[in-house]
């Protein structure tokens, strides 16, 4: 597990100091094996049992380095929208169409749907346990970088003052802390591909956090049009657990867009429910 920041990003830099300051994270003095091998022996690393906290120094959260072997990258970021307001959000990045925000075009990355399970549950404990009370939501896939391992963003949103607010960077910490070091509960979840719904997908987060099952890739109704058998091949394909079945959020989908992923499914073998 490797946690990445940047000093360039105002919630990236302050949710790295919470897990510096509450969390026994020790500065390292040499450069790591993966330093070394990127070339970036000045980056300020830090490391817990094992797991590196790395500060890239990169210009945007877009643009951390990815080329780490890794069973999971969680990426500390900001959370921009151009509706004022608090929210505290995860999500896997990935392009369904077109790359406007880095990343290669129509190219997901690999979904680890138990690890986005556990970070939105601890996210939503946090938020409550620590009265921040700030909704806490899953988005779609979206945005870059493109990689080769499993990858997560977890981001304070929507501006400045959100991004600078001490409190929602601890509860952030505190919850990535808790599913990095905690140990995982009960049996692995089914892991699905969720598709409808808009790129704030509330129905989906209740869903992981209140049923024992979790979403690998979110396809929000936005993107389904253009989906072709592909990119929903990458969907089901491109997770950490075996995908067996698509949720289609049947009031947030119209019916051509639900015959079209039911026959995506059918051809790709894959149960199809609508909730």
């Amino acid at each position: 597990m490797i946690l990445l920041f940047t000093k360039n990003n105002p919630a990236s830099a302050n949710i790295a100091k919470k897990l510096i300051e509450g969390h026994g994270f020790t500065e390292k003095t040499s450069p790591t094996s993966a330093e070394t091998t990127l070339g970036q022996a000045a980056w300020e690393t830090w490391e817990r049992e094992g797991v590196m906290l790395i500060d890239t120094n990169a210009p945007t959260v877009l643009d951390v380095p990815t080329d780490f072997d890794t069973d999971c990258l969680i990426i500390l970021s900001t959370h921009k929208s151009k509706t004022p307001g608090k929210m505290l959000t995860a999500h896997v990045p990935g392009n369904w169409d077109k790359a406007d925000m880095g990343g290669e075009p129509k190219t997901l990355n690999i979904a680890h749907g138990l690890m986005l399970k556990r970070l939105i549950k601890a996210l939503d404990a946090e938020n409550r346990k620590q009265k921040l009370d700030w909704p806490v939501c899953l988005e779609a896939d979206h945005h870059g970088p493109t990689c080769e391992v499993p990858i997560l963003f977890v981001e304070i949103g929507n501006g400045e003052e959100q991004w600078a607010d001490e409190l929602a960077a601890r509860v952030v910490a505190d919850a990535v802390a808790s599913v990095v070091f905690g140990a995982a509960e009960g049996t692995e979840p089914e892991t699905v591909f969720a598709v409808g719904g808009g790129h704030y997908q509330r129905a989906f987060t209740k869903l992981l956090i209140e049923t024992g099952i979790t979403v690998g890739h979110m396809a929000p109704k936005y993107a389904i049009d253009a989906m072709d058998e592909g990119m929903f091949a990458q969907a089901v394909l491109k997770n950490v657990g075996e995908v067996k079945k698509v949720l289609i959020l049947k009031d947030e989908t119209n019916g051509a867009q639900k015959e079209k992923i039911r026959k995506f499914a059918e051809s790709a073998g894959i149960a199809v429910e609508l909730i």
